[in-house]
């Protein structure tokens, strides 16, 4: 394919992609929970594949097992039992834990690939699950309003790094993120602020205690632009190590779906914790 082709096969699959994860947040709960299975699934199959590409045994106990404590937490743990917020705290430590990773690389993926698939896929998003099933005041929108952040953080960090980039982020695992880039995206930051303020469906049935809603989503915002770029460079790290380009080859200019969704699982936890203490019980 020459250049031409790639940007055209890039930007329908991207358009056919987020119309359909448009499509099934706004559905409601039952389209959230879909969205959310085949996250966490499709996540799984293309990490153990990457660590194992020809053990299929692990690559289907890892899905099984994911599947089963997704259930479990889903069906045996509201927003407000202890249980739940003590999982939401050990997800945002295993997402810090991962980070760290990034600059010591103590993470032996061959030894420890169903604890990572654990606390990396079915962790968070057991978690969002749960917030979902349980939340009476559930919108789409809210979620909708957390990706047009990242979208919006990417879109921002490309257009500056591609054009000014010339300090490398982190070149082991990413040589085309530069510091130019990533600190261009944070004009995400007062974008949110505005769309926090004006633009009222994206709070639909949020009901604050402490926090302004543009200051709300500014914070939002913080995390797809921080923990958002951090979680994508460690999605990098993992493809770096088993010398993959893409985790999959679901969508075609695009990779695969841990490709698509790597900054969202990586700031679910954060977001779910954030609820947690501005939400009025």
């Amino acid at each position: 394919m020459n250049r031409n082709q790639v940007l055209k096969q890039r930007t329908i699959t991207g358009i056919v992609f987020g119309l359909v994860v448009i499509a099934l947040l706004l559905s409601g709960k039952p389209g959230s929970m879909v969205l959310a299975g085949i996250m966490s699934m499709m996540c799984t199959y293309e990490y153990m594949r990457m660590v194992f590409p020809k053990v299929k045994k692990k690559l289907r106990l890892s899905i099984l097992s994911n599947a089963v404590i997704i259930f479990l937490i889903v069906s045996s743990m509201p927003p407000s039992s202890i249980g739940y917020k003590a999982l939401v705290i050990l997800s945002c430590l295993a997402m810090i834990a991962g980070i760290i990773n990034l600059f010591f690389e103590y993470i032996n993926h061959k030894r420890t690939y169903w604890l990572v698939s654990v606390l990396y896929f079915a962790l968070p998003v057991g978690l969002f699950m749960t917030n979902v099933y349980h939340d009476q005041n559930f919108s789409g929108f809210f979620w909708l309003g957390v990706l047009i952040m990242i979208w919006l953080s990417d879109s921002l960090a490309y257009l500056v790094g591609s054009r000014i980039g010339k300090t490398k982020l982190l070149e082991r695992i990413s040589p085309k993120k530069t510091w130019e880039g990533f600190l261009g995206a944070i004009t995400t930051l007062p974008i949110a602020y505005f769309i926090g303020i004006y633009f009222n469906a994206f709070s639909a049935g949020l009901d604050l205690q402490y926090l302004n809603i543009g200051i709300f989503w500014v914070i939002i915002a913080a995390f797809a632009w921080i923990i958002g770029t951090l979680g994508d460079l460690v999605e990098s790290s993992i493809k770096r190590k088993f010398e993959v380009k893409d985790s999959g080859n679901l969508l075609p200019g695009h990779g695969g779906i841990l490709d698509r969704f790597d900054s969202f699982i990586y700031i679910l936890p954060f977001v779910l914790f954030l609820l947690l203490f501005i939400s009025k019980p």
